[in-house]
């Protein structure tokens, strides 16, 4: 059983405290109570949507491949 928040020094815990995986895909676990989780998930949309705001799928209408020699979907 877990007992403790990572999230504890926030105050005001409120839900069962579970293992939660976190969104960045790195399969770690960590165990948060279910108003913080809900919380966490909050920050991480708010950080996707900015990361796919600054790096679009696809290139932006005055974007040319010439002007820096390099592909849009170019493998890094």
């Amino acid at each position: 059983m877990i007992d403790d928040c990572i999230d504890v020094e926030d105050g005001g815990c409120a839900g069962p405290v579970e293992l939660r995986q976190t969104m960045s895909g790195s399969g770690a676990s960590f165990p948060r109570c279910e108003l913080h989780y809900e919380i966490y998930a909050e920050r991480m949309a708010a950080v996707i949507a900015e990361i796919s705001a600054r790096y679009p799928v696809t290139p932006p209408a005055d974007w040319s491949p010439l002007d820096a020699g390099e592909a849009w979907d170019e493998q890094w």
